[in-house]
């Protein structure tokens, strides 16, 4: 028997195809040690499969809403007009959050009256299930928006927002193709204070097929926007117009597969050489590199794998001062 004095959480997803793990990541929600939820499911494009997959749940606090081929965005808000609950909660289809993460988001947000959002450390796995270590993220406010014009700040899918903060927002802006939560946040920072929670709560497989690596160059052209728009408002000033190329993006196919493969096999690269995991790192840059031409920045990842610990942090201090004083978004 749900507790009715807890306040309701509507937990939103948008999914547009099973890829496998669809099942799986939606128990990991309908499992959850909080009870009081509204599980709101938009099925953009009304694939047939995904109807099956969520139909065979038998949950009465699941909420399927079929929907033309709409967008994330759109599918996003659509979702939101249909959000009953105190707080809203993400949750990217294909992802799984541990049982106690909505559980320890409630307490935190009503602990802390003043916080209007807040997300959690992401544990990585690649698609062959090799961990690929925690993504920790900027934890208080004050660091979070002095680091949020460098990198996103926030894994979408693990952030739980006060559902008032959110609507007073108007949503995530629709003219975002993508990027649209990067947006959100730079518009929410300007009113509301924001922290992440360090434990890793939510968990996500890397995989080459996945829409950042697919779609990686217009989600970067988005996110400049966003940037230039929160500047533009800072300044008072209106916002500049979405540059023609962005809107001719949202046309154009997705990248060749090769470059997926590249920047896939480089991200877990990366991450494992930043968990201290060298040779494993190792492995992931060379196929990277076999993968595209020869890169000088991908030949330097490789020989640091093969420095001693000391002089690797060495060199990393030194490029994480550099990083912070020429303001350069380069991981």
């Amino acid at each position: 028997m749900i507790n009715k004095s807890i306040s309701l959480v509507s937990v939103l997803i948008g999914v547009n195809r099973d890829d496998g793990s669809l099942k799986e990541s939606i128990k990991s929600i309908t499992s959850q040690t909080y009870k009081n939820l509204q599980i709101i499911i938009v099925n953009d494009g009304s694939c047939k499969n995904v109807s099956n997959i969520i139909n065979s749940f038998n949950d009465s606090r699941i909420d399927l809403i079929e929907s033309a081929k709409i967008g994330l965005t759109k599918a996003l808000n659509l979702g939101l007009k249909n959000a009953k609950g105190h707080y809203i909660a993400r949750h990217d289809a294909g992802d799984f959050s541990l049982k106690n993460r909505i559980a320890k988001q409630v307490s935190f947000l009503s602990n802390n009256p003043s916080i209007a959002m807040c997300g959690t450390f992401v544990s990585e796995l690649s698609i062959d299930g090799i961990e690929l270590g925690i993504v920790k993220y900027p934890l208080k406010n004050d660091l979070i928006k002095k680091k949020i014009i460098l990198q996103n700040t926030f894994c979408h899918g693990s952030v739980m927002i006060v559902k008032k903060v959110i609507t007073s927002l108007k949503g995530y802006r629709e003219k975002f193709y993508t990027s649209q939560d990067y947006d959100l946040w730079l518009r929410l920072i300007e009113k509301y204070s924001v922290e992440n929670i360090d434990l890793p709560l939510y968990q996500r497989i890397i995989s080459s097929d996945s829409i950042s690596f697919k779609n990686k160059d217009t989600q970067k052209r988005f996110a400049d926007y966003a940037l230039e728009c929160f500047f533009a408002r800072k300044r008072n000033l209106s916002e500049p117009d979405m540059p023609k190329n962005i809107l001719k993006e949202q046309s154009l196919s997705f990248a060749p597969s090769s470059k997926n493969d590249y920047d896939y096999n480089f991200y877990c690269g990366r991450r494992l050489y930043a968990s201290g995991e060298m040779s494993k790192s190792r492995e992931f840059f060379l196929k990277s590199l076999s993968l595209r031409n020869i890169n000088i920045v991908k030949i330097i990842f490789i020989f640091l794998t093969i420095f001693p610990k000391n002089l690797r942090n060495f060199l990393g201090k030194i490029w994480f001062t550099i990083k912070e004083k020429k303001k350069i978004n380069i991981n």
